[in-house]
C-alpha cells in the first residue's frame, strides 16, 4: 500500500486527487494540507511514500517545501502539480530534488501512474514538462561512451520506462536490463535514475528523448 500526502492550497483540488487516488486498492491519501508550515510540521514527523504537491503556496512555494524536507530526509519523494509547465518552473522542481512532474491538466489514470512510479523508486515527467524541456544542440559526443543498446535504454529510463516495461519491449531478459542500467549509471556517473534526468536535462538531451 502507498501512503500518499497531497500539498495544494486549494481544497476543492485536494479533494479530488483525494477521492481519485483512494479509489485504487494499493493507494491510501494519508493527510492533507493546504499550507507549506503544516505540511512541514507533519512531514517532520511522518515518512509518506509520495507527496503530491503544489508549487504555488499562501505561506510558502513547494520547492522551498521540498529542500527543507529532502535536507531531513534525502530519500523523500515527491511529484510536482502545477498549473505551470514552463522550463524554469519544471527545472527548478528537478534540481529542488521532485522525483515527478504534472500539469494540472493531466488525466486521473495520468496522475495515478505517476503516484505507482514514483512510489516504486521511478520517476515520472508528463508530456508537457517533456516538451517544455525539449531543445535543440545536443552536446556532440556525451554519449559517445555508450553502445546503441545502452543509448537505447538510456531514452527509455529518462522517459521514465521501468525495467520491466523495458525488458518486455525489448525482448530482453531483466537481468541484462539492470545490467545495461547500472552500466549507463557508471559510465554517466550517476547513482539513480533520477539522477539521469538531471543529467539529460543538465545536457539539453530530453530534445532526443
Amino acid at each position: 500500500m502507498l501512503s500518499v500526502v497531497l500539498i495544494d492550497d486549494h481544497a476543492v483540488v485536494r479533494s479530488g486527487f483525494a477521492q481519485l487516488l483512494n479509489l485504487e486498492a494499493d493507494i491510501d491519501v494519508v493527510a492533507q494540507f493546504g499550507e507549506a508550515a503544516a505540511a512541514l510540521s507533519w512531514l517532520a514527523h511522518q515518512s509518506p511514500d509520495v507527496a503530491v504537491m503544489d508549487i504555488a503556496m499562501p505561506d510558502g512555494d513547494g520547492l522551498s517545501l521540498l529542500r527543507q524536507v529532502r535536507a531531513r530526509r534525502p530519500g523523500f519523494r515527491a511529484i510536482i502539480l502545477s498549473i505551470y509547465d514552463t522550463p524554469a518552473f519544471v527545472q527548478s522542481a528537478i534540481e529542488a530534488g521532485a522525483c515527478g512532474y504534472l500539469t494540472k491538466r493531466c488525466g486521473p489514470e495520468e496522475l495515478v501512474q505517476a503516484v505507482r512510479s514514483v512510489g516504486a523508486g521511478g520517476h515520472y515527467l508528463c508530456a508537457e514538462a517533456l516538451n517544455a524541456m525539449r531543445s535543440a544542440g545536443q552536446p556532440a559526443g556525451v554519449l559517445k561512451e555508450l553502445t546503441p543498446r545502452e543509448r537505447e535504454i538510456f531514452t527509455l529510463l529518462v522517459r521514465g520506462e521501468s525495467v520491466r516495461s523495458i525488458a518486455e519491449s525489448l525482448v530482453l531478459s531483466h537481468k541484462t536490463v539492470h545490467a545495461h542500467r547500472a552500466s549507463i549509471l557508471g559510465k554517466l556517473q550517476c547513482n539513480t535514475t533520477i539522477e539521469l534526468v538531471h543529467f539529460a536535462l543538465e545536457h539539453n538531451l530530453l530534445a532526443r528523448c
